[in-house]
């Protein structure tokens, strides 16, 4: 029913679409996503903004925002020791974000009354982020480890933090479709070149200490105070969800206790299509 409904709004905003006022210069126009058969049938997390220098040329810039936070309960609590003192749970913290922006630039051509098809250029850059942090539980101090001393245990972090960057150049081609004044529903596609380059990933601890016992089998105040060794050339190919949350370990070692030795990847570098899957909608004001 919802499906029906949505096609049958679509027909009559089209049929009502005769003689619908396009663009004719110095308009702005914003613009986001339009999934009418989605569960969200507008998508604001990428928006564009085009400015019309004169009815035939216009200047576009799209704006995206990405963000989500995870939290994974991977042992509960007494998991790892039932009796007193009982283990804490330990949780796993997941975070990713990106900004994206693309400047770009259209040209619009003569189509029928209620139909903008246009040519564009644009240069979409975006930047961003994944981290992972692991709760681990254990002893702090060399004394402590050796001596099996549970009630001197303390929970610390492990985490895991890499950036990425993109940059491309996407050749576009669409079409505005003008039901009403100033209001319209578009496609766009075309061909686009992208290049994406990974930073460092960077191993971290809280508590330097309780990561040397655990990690590198410290036995010895010196040892116990050693610098985490740990900034990687290029993507991080693993998960803590999936690596049961000893990503650290299982990085320096691989299943036969030998240096761990997968190609990280450093850049990569596509050329292929480049296609909105939603429809797109917006609307002019002065």
């Amino acid at each position: 029913m919802k499906k029906l409904m949505f096609t049958l709004a679509l027909s009559a905003l089209v049929t009502m679409g005769t003689q619908a006022q396009k663009q004719m210069g110095d308009e702005h126009n914003i613009e986001v996503s339009f999934t009418p058969f989605g569960g969200n049938p507008i998508d604001g997390s990428t928006i564009k903004y085009r400015n019309f220098l004169e009815d035939n040329r216009a200047f576009r810039l799209s704006i995206s925002i990405a963000n989500s936070s995870d939290v994974h309960a991977w042992y509960q609590d007494g998991e790892e020791n039932e009796t007193s003192p009982v283990s804490p749970q330990l949780n796993i913290n997941t975070k990713s974000s990106a900004i994206g922006i693309a400047p770009g630039y259209e040209m619009h051509f003569d189509g029928m009354d209620n139909l903008s098809p246009y040519f564009g250029i644009e240069v979409p850059i975006t930047l961003g982020n994944r981290s992972q942090t692991v709760e681990n539980w254990g002893p702090q101090d060399v004394t402590d480890a050796q001596a099996l001393e549970l009630d001197q245990y303390v929970v610390w972090n492990v985490g895991n933090e890499q950036g990425y960057n993109t940059i491309g150049l996407n050749f576009l081609f669409g079409a505005d479709y003008y039901f009403s004044d100033g209001i319209y529903l578009g496609f766009e596609a075309g061909l686009g070149f992208g290049r994406t380059t990974f930073g460092n990933h960077t191993i971290t601890t809280d508590n330097l200490t309780a990561f040397n016992i655990r990690f590198n089998q410290a036995f010895s105040t010196e040892e116990a105070g050693a610098e985490v060794a740990g900034e990687f050339v290029g993507q991080l190919e693993f998960d803590a969800l999936d690596a049961n949350g000893r990503f650290y370990t299982d990085y320096l070692e691989n299943s036969d206790g030998e240096p761990y030795d997968y190609p990280n990847h450093i850049s990569n570098t596509t050329i292929g299509n480049v296609f909105q899957g939603a429809l797109r909608i917006g609307f002019l004001f002065d």
